[in-house]
Formats: C-alpha cells, sequence, structure tokens
C-alpha cells in the first residue's frame, strides 16, 4: 500500500499553474483526504491552502460546462428549436433538478454560493477559527455542496444532448459536439498538437491534468476523488469506478437514491447505432461521447494521434449487476505505442512512423 505524504502546492511551469507535490500514486489520492491529512496534523495554513485548491479542482469542471452549456443551447436554436419550446424543454430539464434541499438548480448561482462558502471555510481554518472534527466536517460538506451542483450540471447538458437526439436523431450530436466542444479544444488541448510540442514533452502535463480534472470529477465510489492508477512499460492506466460524471449517470445515484439517467423519468440517451465518434460501439452515454471527441478522435484527424484512449462502460450491460466496469484512460508513453486498435475503433487508420 502506498504510504500517503505531506501535501503543499508549488507553481509547475511545465503547467503553468500550482500543482499538488508527490508522485503519481500519491496523486491520485482525493484532494479531500490530503486536506484532512493536514487539518490532523494541525498544518492550518497548509490546509487552507488546500482548500483553496479543490475549488480550483472543481473549477476546472465548471467551466468546461459553463462553456457547453450556451454552446448546445446556441445549436439547438441553430438547428431550428424556436426559443419558446426550448425554453419549455429546458424548464422540463431542470424540474428534474432540484437540489435535495428543495431548490431549484441554477449552476451559476450555486457556483456563486459554493465559492463564498468556501472562501469562509478557507479564512476559517486559516485564522483557526475552525480545527478538528469541526473542520473535517466543513470540508466534507463543501464536497457535497460541489457534488450536488456538479451532478446536476452532467444532467443538465445530458438533458440537451437527449432533446438534440430525440428532435434530430442521433447522427446530430456530432455536429452538435463539434459545433460547441471548439473553444475546449483550443483551451485545453492545442498543447498537443506536434507541430508545436513534442509528444514526450506533454506527457507529464497529459498524466496531471487527467488525475487533476478527474480529481475534480469526484470519482470513485465515495464520490471524494480517489482514482486508481497501474503503470506499465508503455503506458499509464487510469481507473474509475464508477467516474463521476457518465459512470455515474449509467449506474444510477447511490448518494441520492436516483436511478440511471438512460431511464424514466430523465431517459438520457445512449447510443443505439455504431458512430466514429462514439467508438462504433452501442450503448455508449450520449454525454460520455465527448471523451471519445475530445481525447481521441478530434486530436487525431488533427495532430495524428489520440491524446488519450478511453474505455467507457456500455449501457446496460457493462453498467449494471453486483460488479459494474469502471471506465478507463489510458495514456501511452510514445506515439508508436498507441496499438492500431485505438485509430480503428474511431474510424481510422494508425499512420506510419515517421
Amino acid at each position: 500500500m502506498h504510504r500517503s505524504t505531506v501535501t503543499r502546492l508549488v507553481f509547475s511551469d511545465d503547467i503553468g499553474k500550482r500543482t499538488r507535490t508527490g508522485d503519481w500514486a500519491d496523486q491520485v489520492i482525493s484532494t479531500v483526504t490530503k486536506i484532512e491529512e493536514l487539518l490532523a496534523a494541525g498544518t492550518a495554513e497548509e490546509a487552507a491552502d488546500l482548500i483553496d485548491y479543490f475549488m480550483e479542482e472543481a473549477e476546472v469542471c465548471h467551466n468546461v460546462y459553463a462553456t457547453w452549456h450556451p454552446g448546445f443551447l446556441e445549436w439547438l436554436g441553430q438547428a431550428g428549436i424556436e426559443s419558446g419550446d426550448l425554453d419549455d424543454q429546458i424548464a422540463r430539464i431542470t424540474g428534474l433538478l432540484v437540489r435535495p434541499d428543495g431548490r431549484s438548480f441554477d449552476p451559476f448561482s450555486c457556483w456563486a454560493e459554493l465559492r463564498a462558502e468556501a472562501d469562509d471555510l478557507t479564512d476559517a481554518v486559516r485564522n483557526g477559527a475552525l480545527v478538528g472534527a469541526d473542520a473535517v466536517r466543513a470540508v466534507d460538506d463543501l464536497r457535497e455542496q460541489w457534488r450536488q451542483m456538479h451532478d446536476r450540471w452532467v444532467d443538465l447538458l445530458s438533458g440537451l444532448l437527449a432533446l438534440a437526439a430525440d428532435r434530430f436523431g442521433e447522427d446530430a450530436l456530432e455536429p452538435m459536439y463539434r459545433h460547441t466542444l471548439e473553444p475546449y479544444i483550443q483551451d485545453r488541448y492545442m498543447v498537443y498538437d506536434l507541430s508545436v510540442n513534442d509528444y514526450a514533452d506533454t506527457l507529464y502535463r497529459n498524466l496531471y491534468t487527467s488525475i487533476e480534472a478527474m480529481r475534480g470529477h469526484l470519482v470513485g465510489p465515495e464520490r471524494r476523488g480517489d482514482i486508481d492508477l497501474e503503470e506499465h512499460d508503455d503506458r499509464w492506466v487510469l481507473s474509475f469506478d464508477p467516474c463521476g460524471s457518465g459512470g455515474r449517470s449509467t449506474r444510477g445515484d447511490p448518494v441520492e437514491g436516483t436511478g440511471p439517467r438512460p431511464e424514466p423519468p430523465y431517459s438520457f440517451g445512449v447510443t443505439e447505432k455504431e458512430h466514429d465518434w462514439a467508438w462504433n460501439e452501442k450503448g455508449v452515454c450520449h454525454y460520455c461521447a465527448h471523451c471519445c471527441f475530445t481525447l481521441e478522435r478530434l486530436p487525431a484527424e488533427r495532430w495524428g494521434h489520440p491524446v488519450r484512449v478511453v474505455d467507457s462502460p456500455l449501457y446496460p450491460d457493462e453498467t449494471s449487476g453486483d460488479d459494474p466496469k469502471p471506465c478507463t484512460w489510458t495514456i501511452y508513453k510514445t506515439i508508436e505505442a498507441i496499438p492500431a486498435e485505438a485509430y480503428v475503433r474511431i474510424g481510422m487508420t494508425k499512420p506510419p512512423a515517421a
């Protein structure tokens, strides 16, 4: 078993932001756990810094969704759904997303509330006004408030994808995603352009930002952000059991006692046909297809290689039962190590070695 180490924050020139210290085995431990360790050790300043960093992890996810949301709405309007009709459909979707305390879900007001709560908590821990078990409970409450918001963000976007598929057929999801994802690609993935950076020079960034984002998605059975990691000679394999977004959607939500999102009352879709943008498999959650677009198909179209290779569990065969399948991301250490099958499953052919 890996021995957890004391976590600090340092600025990374490679990534251009502050990052957690620790080796890869330590990085896959949730930031919530690392905060608890610092609180137990009585290191208030470092614990407060890490609470603030937890919010950076959450903000990675929030900013992605805040980019997709207007893009999806714009596409739906351009596709011919009139504004009044679209408003009615959004109201129907958000009606399914009432928060546990009975309040309606608005992602932007929720984020403002969460940010204020985090700022107050950070100050209270830093100045010693909140210590010990009280501080631990407050951190877990912050995590829970983010979980509620995060999961409803996913459901809201899944509902918009389902609306597009219902009105225009699931083939429409490809142009909808292509329309929406470009700002996300420009912001987060252009660094993997081989004309800009050598593949080897992007590996640290690729693995770190993968882990950081999935901690932010609160992956793992207790929804704290714990990741399983295996290193092989040619690759790293990250496992999420479940992924906090698509995995929670297709398995159902044990925290709130709600069912899988492809089922009523949600009826958010999964692929019924094979598509290059969904690994040419049936049963891919429409939301999960964004991983195929952003991590595999679009990078391979533009730069000749996937950034990460994803194995997304298929609904319902791999997402139900006593032992549902985890989602995995594989990061290969060289381009040559990426198998030919990784290209075939997205409708492409592996380029010859340079």
